[in-house]
C-alpha cells in the first residue's frame, strides 16, 4: 500500500511537470514545486524504516542516537513548508487585493505561532504541534473560497473545467473536507481500537488515492485546452 501511495504522488508530479512544461503557465509552477517537495519529503522520511535495524557502522549509530532518529522533525517543517507554498499559489491565481492581503497574513502568522510554539516548546524533533492538521484544514477552506469566490465574481465561471488550478483546488478543499473528520477522533481511538487504526489506515490510502488522481486528471486533461 506505502509502495503504491508514492507511485501515486510521483505520478501527479510528472503529470504537473508535463503540464508546465508544455503550457509554460507560471501560475502552477509552485504547485508542481510542492508535488516534488512532497514526493521527496514521502521518500526521504521513510529512513525510519531503516532505523529499525542495528548494523554496525558509525554514521548509522549516530543517526540512531541524535534527534533526527524520527522524522517527526522532516514532517513539522513539511507542514508549514506546504502553507507558504499554498499561500503562494493562490496568492499568484487570486487577483483582489483584500483577499492577498487576508492569505498574506493568514500565512504569516500561521509560521509566526508554528515557530514560536516550537522556540517554547522545544519540541521540534518529538511531536507536531497540536491541531495543526486543523489549522491547516481551516486555511485550505480559506484559500479555496476566496478563489471560488474569485471564479463566479468572472467570466472565467464558464469555462473552469479547461483550468488545472479548479481541479487543484477542489481536490485539495474535499480532501481536508473527508479527512478533517478522521483527524479528530484519533486522539480517542487511535492507541486502543485496533479495528479504528485499520480503517484509517484505508481511509487514507483512499482519500490520498482519490487527491493525487484529481491532481493528475486535472493537469493532463486541461492541457488538450491549453494546447488549443
Amino acid at each position: 500500500m506505502d509502495f503504491f501511495y508514492h507511485i501515486i504522488e510521483l505520478i501527479a508530479a510528472l503529470a504537473g511537470t508535463y503540464f508546465y512544461m508544455n503550457t509554460k503557465e507560471s501560475k502552477v509552477k509552485i504547485f508542481v514545486w510542492y508535488l516534488w517537495i512532497t514526493v521527496f519529503v514521502e521518500t526521504f522520511g521513510m529512513y525510519g524504516y531503516i532505523l529499525q535495524n542495528n548494523y554496525d557502522n558509525a554514521l548509522f549509530i549516530w543517526i540512531k542516537n541524535s534527534p533526527i532518529c524520527s522524522n517527526t522533525w522532516l514532517y513539522n517543517t513539511y507542514s508549514f513548508v506546504s502553507i507558504i507554498l499554498f499561500g503562494k499559489f493562490f496568492i499568484r491565481i487570486i487577483n483582489d487585493k483584500w483577499s492577498k492581503k487576508i492569505i498574506i497574513w493568514s500565512v504569516v502568522l500561521n509560521t509566526l505561532c508554528i515557530i514560536i510554539y516550537f522556540i517554547v516548546s522545544d519540541k521540534f524533533f518529538i511531536i507536531s504541534i497540536p491541531y495543526n492538521f486543523l489549522f491547516n484544514t481551516f486555511l485550505i477552506f480559506m484559500f479555496v473560497m476566496l478563489y471560488y469566490r474569485q471564479l463566479l465574481k468572472s467570466d472565467d465561471v464558464l469555462f473552469f473545467y479547461k483550468s488545472p488550478i479548479f481541479y487543484i483546488s477542489s481536490g485539495l478543499f474535499l480532501w481536508h473536507l473527508c479527512v478533517a473528520p478522521l483527524v479528530i477522533f484519533n486522539g480517542y481511538l487511535f492507541e486502543i481500537n485496533q479495528n479504528f487504526i485499520e480503517f484509517r489506515g484505508f481511509y487514507l490510502f483512499i482519500a490520498n488515492t482519490l487527491l493525487y488522481s484529481c491532481y493528475t486528471f486535472g493537469f493532463l486533461y486541461t492541457l488538450q485546452f491549453k494546447k488549443k
